[in-house]
């Protein structure tokens, strides 16, 4: 190198370490210092999400499973498992793409028999993105039992509960429909007999007719029914009994003349509601002869009588009595 060259190097060095002082430093690190702050945050970031998102993570995931193509002449009796857990492994980013509300799988029942049908779950089975592994399946192994179905008709049974209040009791119900389809297992159906209606509550019943919807009771926990309620119609009357009231006057009315009766009373046998004939009194129960159309002398008469409403008779005795009518007023 020449003398000249080396000059012009010293100068120039020379004039650079003059430029170059501690201010001019500070200020290269605090000119825009928020940018720079920034700038920083922002690479960290982009390093953060290139190292540690791409690093395997392990979650476990729910997954629906669905039964496909059963066939039509068979159930499924055993119970129903309707979700296996996965346990899958995988990037961050790939895991946090499965859309767990989307997630199922299905078997393929098509072909099978009545019986036990066991199915293997493996995770060439499952839906999951590319680069996301499977560690654990649970149950990795699924088990159906299936039976033949049948159909048969059954009567409806009203079930009543409670006790009607006194002297009230149930008398002709009606249900319609009087009987359903029942479809289930073959097994099963051929021991049922009946289905009965949920029960109906009598205490707080009142003489007369009841119309009801009622529903059906569950019969088995795979047995369907052709109808979900039906409507009852019960009859509710009142308890009937028959008395004897002895001694009751026998009247004579609508005649001026003398008469005489014998007997001058009568028995009599009434069948009727309990809470009316517990206290009914002989006077209560007018018999009477209407002689107003009858000629004077001596007559054999079937006298009438006023029953309270809802009362019958049942007997009178005697039958008849004498009237004697004469021509003397007065008795």
């Amino acid at each position: 190198m020449s003398a000249l060259d080396q000059k012009t190097l010293v100068k120039i060095w020379t004039t650079v370490r003059r430029g170059f002082n501690r201010d001019r430093l500070r200020q290269m690190f605090t000119r825009n210092l928020s940018l720079k702050l920034l700038s920083l945050l922002i690479a960290f970031g982009l390093w953060m999400f290139v190292n540690f998102g791409e690093r395997d993570a392990e979650e476990s995931v729910r997954m629906a499973l669905e039964l496909r193509n059963i066939p039509p002449e068979l159930m499924i009796t055993s119970p129903r498992v309707d979700f296996i857990d996965v346990r899958v492994s995988g990037p961050r980013t790939l895991l946090g793409r499965i859309d767990r509300n989307r997630l199922s799988m299905g078997l393929d029942l098509t072909g099978v028999r009545p019986g036990p049908a066991v199915f293997r779950v493996g995770a060439e089975q499952l839906n999951l993105p590319r680069g996301v592994r499977v560690i654990r399946i649970n149950p990795a192994q699924v088990t159906i039992e299936l039976e033949k179905t049948a159909q048969r008709s059954v009567p409806v049974r009203l079930r009543l509960s409670g006790k009607p209040p006194a002297d009230l009791l149930v008398g002709d119900t009606k249900l319609s429909p009087d009987t359903v389809q029942i479809t289930g297992p073959q097994s099963f159906i051929r021991s049922v007999d009946f289905v009965n209606t949920e029960p109906l509550d009598l205490a707080d019943v009142t003489p007369g007719t009841i119309e009801r919807e009622l529903p059906l009771a569950p019969v088995g926990e795979y047995v369907s029914l052709s109808a979900a309620r039906v409507a009852a119609q019960i009859r509710i009357d009142e308890v009937e009994v028959t008395r004897e009231l002895s001694q009751v006057p026998v009247e004579v009315r609508n005649t001026t003349y003398r008469y005489r009766v014998r007997p001058e009373a009568v028995r009599l046998t009434l069948r009727g509601p309990k809470r009316l004939l517990r206290g009914l009194e002989p006077a209560e129960v007018p018999v009477y002869i209407d002689a107003g159309r009858e000629g004077l002398g001596e007559r054999s008469v079937r006298p009438a009588i006023e029953l309270p409403s809802g009362l019958e008779l049942v007997s009178m005795e005697p039958a008849t009595v004498r009237l004697n009518l004469s021509r003397r007023s007065g008795r």
